[in-house]
Formats: C-alpha cells, sequence, structure tokens
C-alpha cells in the first residue's frame, strides 16, 4: 500500500425551502442547484408545468446578508397548493429517498402526462454505444474521483436524429435525474413531447422510473440492472426498459 493524495467527490446538505418554510434536506454534489430543486419539487409532485416556478434563489446568510450556499428558496405561482409534509423532522433526507411520497404505481398513475412514442429497442440499443462513450467523457467530475453517478437525457428530433440535451453529475443517482429534468422544467421544455431516452450510469429503482415517467419520457437505459419495482412501473406505464447496457447490446426488461 502506498501514501499519496487524491481527489474526493463533494457531498453537501442543501436544505430546500418553500416560501421560506424548510421543505426537505437533499445530500447532493454542489452545482446546477437551480436544476436539482425544480427536478425534485417536480418528482415531488408540487410543480406540474414550467409556469408553476416562480423562481428558485439561494437564502442570505443571516448577518452577513450574503447568499448561503447550502439554503436555497423555491416561490412557486400564485394560487399553487402544497402540502409541507416532507421528512426534515427525523434528519436530512439523502439522495436515495424511498419512494419519495409515492406509496404505490396506482398512486403515481394519475399525475402521468402523456408521452410521445416510445422508440423501437433495437433503434436505442443501436445508438447505446456512442451514447455511453459520450457520457464517460463528459464526467468530468467522476474522471477525477470515481465517485459520482450520471444521467443523460437525449431526444429524437423531427428529422429522426438524436440528439443530445444534457448531462449531469452528482454523488447520488436521482439527483442526477432531477438536474436534467430540471433543467427542462426552468427551460419551459418540460414534460418532453418528443420521443426521448433516459440513460443512467448505475442501478435503475422505481424512483428513477418514476421520473422519467413524470417527466413524459418513454424509454430508461442503465448500465446496471433495475429493481423488480422498476421493472413493474415500466411495464404498467408502458415504458421501454433496458438494463446492464453496453456498446450495441442491452438486456430489455419492459416494452409496450
Amino acid at each position: 500500500m502506498s501514501s499519496g493524495e487524491d481527489f474526493v467527490a463533494v457531498e453537501e446538505p442543501l436544505e430546500v425551502r418553500i416560501h421560506g418554510r424548510p421543505y426537505a434536506v437533499l445530500l447532493r454534489l454542489p452545482g446546477r442547484e437551480e436544476d436539482l430543486i425544480a427536478g425534485f419539487l417536480a418528482a415531488e409532485g408540487i410543480l406540474r408545468e414550467a409556469e408553476d416556478l416562480a423562481g428558485i434563489a439561494a437564502c442570505p446568510e443571516a448577518g452577513s446578508g450574503r447568499p448561503a450556499t447550502n439554503v436555497w428558496n423555491a416561490v412557486l405561482r400564485a394560487g399553487l397548493s402544497w402540502k409541507a409534509e416532507r421528512r426534515t423532522a427525523e434528519g436530512p433526507l439523502a439522495a436515495s429517498c424511498g419512494l419519495c411520497g409515492v406509496r404505490s404505481l396506482e398512486d403515481l398513475e394519475p399525475r402521468l402526462p402523456p408521452r410521445a412514442p416510445a422508440p423501437a429497442p433495437g433503434e436505442l440499443a443501436a445508438g447505446l454505444g456512442a451514447w455511453l462513450g459520450e457520457m464517460e467523457a463528459q464526467q468530468a467530475v467522476f474522471q477525477r474521483t470515481g465517485g459520482t453517478h450520471a444521467a443523460a437525457l437525449l431526444e429524437r428530433d423531427q428529422a429522426g436524429e438524436w440528439r443530445w440535451l444534457d448531462l449531469a453529475e452528482d454523488v447520488g443517482r436521482h439527483n442526477a435525474v432531477d438536474k436534467v429534468f430540471g433543467a427542462r422544467l426552468r427551460g419551459g421544455r418540460w414534460p418532453l413531447r418528443r420521443p426521448s431516452l433516459l440513460l443512467v450510469s448505475g442501478r435503475i429503482s422505481f424512483e428513477i422510473m418514476q421520473k422519467a415517467a413524470l417527466a413524459g419520457v418513454p424509454a430508461v437505459a442503465g448500465i446496471s440492472a433495475p429493481t423488480s419495482l422498476a421493472v413493474a412501473a415500466a411495464r404498467r406505464y408502458g415504458q421501454i426498459l433496458l438494463g446492464m447496457a453496453r456498446a450495441g447490446r442491452a438486456a430489455l426488461y419492459a416494452a409496450p
């Protein structure tokens, strides 16, 4: 064993407030806080469309008035109701956040937006090699630390070509997904209307399928395997689910 210095990924708490009231504490890689919070609140069912969000900003530090790095406040559109029932009293809400308030597959179904038709699994498998290579190339923090996950979002344009929309890194898989979807919401393009694919670097859980369904994304692929509840959700909601993705091949767990 040798000694020396190494890079590690930064993990810090992020307190999310809504209209000044504490709502949740996320453990995350600093950066893209507005996207993370927007995507998280969309997955919580608080935001249904871009117009529901009036703004997100860092709270001022007590005494100095400077923006706090780890306390942020979201302002919703006037008249939008929400329940302040998030788990904060028991402690921080970790990056792996359980069912995120959804008790069953049936509870989620009425909230799902219309989705574009799912692309053919073979079409997705054919592009996986290039997309996985691009995702790896863009993971700057992972390349230095080996300690982050990534989520990438792709969309098929009117000419039938797949184009890269976004990639985000985070210490939590769900946070990375929230960042790419939050960016879409803040840009007024959520839920997605065209055939799209969410590509993730790790295990595919129910929460990831939930977030994709709420964003109108009909297909999810991951480098690792899905869980049983992720497969059940994909089959119920008519999504494509590809796991164990490698260049040119993947295991098909669900397809409409």
